[in-house]
């Protein structure tokens, strides 16, 4: 019997004009998963269109059809939208104009805009779920462009296979798209082993805001605006760079706090190693995430925004200490 999935139903009736979005300072999975969708629906002879706020990140210049990403706002109403993920339409940093609005994603909790959104927070990455989806649909319109797309997201979202979300299913959905054409040692030289020179004089300025906590259980790293100025980096060239303080032995939660333009907000990211839930942490300043990836944005003067942060953290911290002794 073949197998009925609602969101794919509602899309196969959509004969008008499809918006595929996703979340403002995008990363790998939300634009390998936007691109992928696109280029499916495309083949499908689907009237659609994708966008996003932010410019797309210098680190996914290569994937394929990025030049056919545009900006918004739009100043149209579209039939449908469907936001990728991110778990508000809030998350999209702007407008959208829109009759539906459809979500398709794996954070936890977050605003359900249909009853065709598919939600998924056991996933290890939405490009894994896209993969799935469009398996599901129509697997021999899955092609090279489209497998590097979804497996671009699936190693981000995943560190290369190391995090805790990383499970026999992510390794079959591996395969899948490697079999469909991508390359893994391709997209990840174009990933990994691409940085300016500048993005690592920029790395060496935020590596010497290095400070630990708790007994060294909590660190935290700070992305000034003036070192942006200094070493003409922008707030993307930051990707990766609180994993650097995740990776110290006695570390349970990792931080990086990065100044706005106004030099009042702070964006901050989360990085835990599975013993502590971050997006619990995020969802206390108003943001979200996944249990060992989250981040928010906090409007306030830096030592004190940093003092609550740590406060929060260290309360998680020695929660869990309690809990496990």
């Amino acid at each position: 019997m073949e197998k009925t999935v609602p969101v794919i139903e509602r899309l196969k009736r959509e004969e008008k004009d499809i918006l595929i979005f996703t979340h403002e300072n995008p990363d790998g999975d939300g634009i390998g998963s936007m691109i992928a969708l696109y280029l499916f629906l495309k083949k499908l002879g689907k009237n659609v269109t994708m966008a996003m706020k932010d410019d797309v990140p210098y680190v996914y210049n290569f994937l394929p059809h990025v030049n056919e990403i545009k900006k918004l706002p739009i100043n149209h109403k579209f039939s449908v939208a469907i936001l990728v993920d991110a778990a508000h339409r809030k998350r999209a940093g702007t407008e959208i104009q829109a009759h539906e609005l459809i979500r398709i994603d794996h954070h936890v909790g977050g605003e359900f805009e249909s009853i065709y959104d598919c939600v998924d927070d056991y996933s290890p990455s939405t490009t894994a779920l896209v993969a799935e989806l469009l398996r599901t649909w129509d697997e021999s319109l899955v092609d090279k462009d489209i497998a590097t797309c979804l497996y671009t997201g699936l190693i981000t979202d995943t560190g290369s296979f190391k995090y805790n979300n990383t499970t026999s299913k992510t390794f079959e959905i591996a395969k899948f798209l490697t079999e469909k054409g991508a390359d893994p040692h391709y997209i990840s030289k174009m990933i990994f082993e691409r940085n300016k020179v500048n993005v690592l004089l920029l790395l060496q300025k935020t590596l010497s805001t290095l400070q630990l906590y708790d007994n060294g259980q909590i660190a935290v790293l700070t992305v000034f605006r003036e070192f942006l100025n200094e070493t003409n980096t922008t707030e993307e060239d930051t990707e990766g760079f609180v994993n650097f303080a995740r990776s110290i032995e006695s570390v349970k939660v990792a931080v990086i706090m990065i100044q706005r333009e106004d030099l009042k907000t702070w964006r901050v990211s989360l990085r835990g190693k599975g013993e502590v839930d971050v997006q619990e942490i995020a969802k206390y300043f108003g943001g979200g995430g996944h249990k060992d990836a989250a981040g928010c944005r906090i409007i306030g003067e830096y030592e004190k925004v940093k003092e609550s942060l740590i406060e929060k953290i260290s309360e998680s911290v020695n929660r869990k200490v309690e809990v496990m002794r």
